[in-house]
C-alpha cells in the first residue's frame, strides 16, 4: 500500500489526509448562498460585482496551486498545507468585519493564496504514500469528501443566513479546525531526493502532451456552464420570487449532492455507455438548463438542478480518466495538475463570459442566460455525438485497410 521510504500509516492519517478536501471548494459554497442578500446590503453593486465575491479567491488560486507544487520541491507538504489553511481561514472570516464591497473583494482575493496552497497537496501526498487500487480509491475519495462539504455548506449556510449576510463568513472557522487537525495528523512528507536530481524541470514541461491542454478547455468549459447556475442561484431566487431564504442554500447543495451519485455510478456508466458518455451527460446537463429556463417554483427548479448536477457531475471522472489513458505514467503528474486546473479556470471565467454576453447581447435576465446554456449544450451534445460516432469508424477503416 506504501510507496514511500516504509511509511506506516494509522486510521488517524488517513483520515486526516482525506479531511483536507473538506475546504477545497468551500470558498464557494459558503459565499454563493449569500449573493441575494449581500445584493440587498449593497443595492448599488452590480450584478459582476456581487458574482466577484464568489469567484475572486479563482483570481489568487490558480498562480498559488502552481506555486504550492514548486514549494512542495523544497518544504514539507505538511506545513505548506497549515500555513495555507491559516491564511484560508484568516482572511475568510475578515468580511464579516468590513462595511464596502472593495474590502470585501480584497479580503475574498486574499482568501485564495490560501486555497490555492491547499489545493494540489493532498493529491501529491496520496500519489506519493499509495499504490495501485489504494491510491485510485483515496483519489476519488477525495472528490467525494469535497462534494460531501459542498452540500453540508451550502445547507448550513442558508440556515445561517438568516442571522444576517455577514454571519456566514463565520464558517471559514472550521479551516483553524481542520488546520489543527492537519498539524496532529498529517504524516511528515518531506521533498524526495529524487525530486531534486530530475534532469529538468523545464524538459517534463514541454514533455506534457498537447491532449493535456485540450482536456483542460473540456474540463474549465464544463465547470464555467455548471457555474453559471451555482454562481446565479441566489440572484435568481431572490428577483424571481422562488422559495424561501433558507431555501436558497438547499438549491445550491443539489448539484453538488447529485454530483456525488455521479461519481459513484460513472464506472459502470462508463463501462456501458463508453465515449457515448460525453453527449448522453451533455444532453442531461442540456435539460436542466431547459427545466431551468420554464422553472417557477422551488420543486421544479430542484429538479433542474439535479439534471444538472447529474450531467456535469459524470464528466470530470471521465476526463480524469481519458487523461490516465493518453498520458504516460511518467507525466501524469504535471498532466493532472494542468488539467484539474481547469475547475477553477471554469469558475473564474463565468461571470466575465456572462458579462461578455449581457454587453453583447443587451441581454441580463438569469432566465434568458439559462435559455442560452441550453441551447449551447444542445449544440455541444449533437457535436459530441458526430465526434464519438467518427472515433468509432476509425479504427473499424484502419482494421479494413
Amino acid at each position: 500500500m506504501v510507496e514511500k521510504q516504509s511509511v506506516k500509516l494509522s486510521k488517524f492519517n488517513i483520515f486526516t489526509i482525506l479531511l483536507i478536501p473538506f475546504v477545497w471548494i468551500y470558498e464557494l459554497s459558503v459565499v454563493a448562498p449569500i449573493l441575494g442578500k449581500v445584493g440587498e446590503a449593497f443595492p448599488t453593486a452590480s450584478t459582476f460585482e456581487l458574482q466577484l465575491v464568489v469567484v475572486m479567491p479563482f483570481i489568487t488560486s490558480i498562480p498559488f496551486s502552481v506555486i504550492s507544487g514548486k514549494l512542495a520541491k523544497k518544504y514539507d507538504k505538511k506545513n505548506l498545507i497549515v500555513l495555507g489553511l491559516f491564511i484560508y481561514g484568516l482572511a475568510g472570516i475578515t468580511p464579516f468585519f468590513c462595511h464596502t464591497m472593495h474590502q470585501i473583494l480584497i479580503f475574498r482575493l486574499i482568501t485564495g493564496i490560501g486555497v490555492g496552497m491547499v489545493l494540489p497537496l493532498p493529491n501529491s501526498i496520496i500519489a506519493e504514500l499509495f499504490t495501485g487500487t489504494q491510491r485510485e480509491r483515496m483519489l476519488g475519495a477525495t472528490t467525494s469528501v469535497a462534494n460531501v462539504a459542498n452540500v453540508l455548506d451550502s445547507i448550513a449556510v442558508g440556515f445561517i443566513l438568516t442571522l444576517g449576510w455577514k454571519f456566514p463568513f463565520l464558517c471559514f472557522l472550521v479551516c483553524f479546525l481542520i488546520m489543527f487537525v492537519a498539524m496532529a495528523g498529517l504524516p511528515k512528507c518531506p521533498p524526495a531526493a529524487q525530486e531534486i536530481s530530475v534532469s529538468g524541470e523545464l524538459d517534463s514541461n514541454k514533455g506534457v502532451p498537447k491532449i493535456a491542454y485540450a482536456l483542460l478547455a473540456f474540463m474549465a468549459v464544463n465547470w464555467m456552464f455548471f457555474a453559471f447556475n451555482i454562481n446565479n442561484t441566489a440572484l435568481f431566487m431572490t428577483s424571481e420570487h422562488i422559495g424561501l431564504p433558507w431555501m436558497i442554500g438547499i438549491a445550491i447543495s443539489l448539484p453538488g449532492g447529485i454530483s456525488i451519485i455521479s461519481g459513484l455510478v460513472f464506472p459502470n456508466f462508463y463501462h456501458k455507455t463508453r465515449h457515448f458518455l460525453v453527449p448522453i451527460a451533455i444532453a442531461i446537463f442540456a435539460a436542466g438548463y431547459i427545466v431551468m429556463f420554464y422553472t417557477h417554483s422551488f420543486a421544479t427548479q430542484c429538479v433542474a438542478n439535479c439534471l444538472i448536477g447529474f450531467g456535469s457531475g459524470l464528466l470530470p471522472p471521465y476526463i480524469l480518466n481519458l487523461t490516465s489513458q493518453k498520458v504516460e505514467p511518467a507525466k501524469r503528474d504535471a498532466a493532472y495538475g494542468i488539467v484539474t486546473a481547469g475547475i477553477h479556470i471554469g469558475f473564474l471565467s463565468s461571470p466575465f463570459v456572462q458579462l461578455f454576453i449581457s454587453a453583447t447581447t443587451g441581454i441580463e435576465a438569469f432566465r434568458s442566460l439559462y435559455g442560452m446554456c441550453a441551447i449551447g449544450l444542445v449544440i455541444c451534445t449533437v457535436i459530441a455525438f458526430f465526434a464519438v460516432v467518427r472515433i468509432k469508424k476509425e479504427p473499424a477503416v484502419e482494421a479494413l485497410q
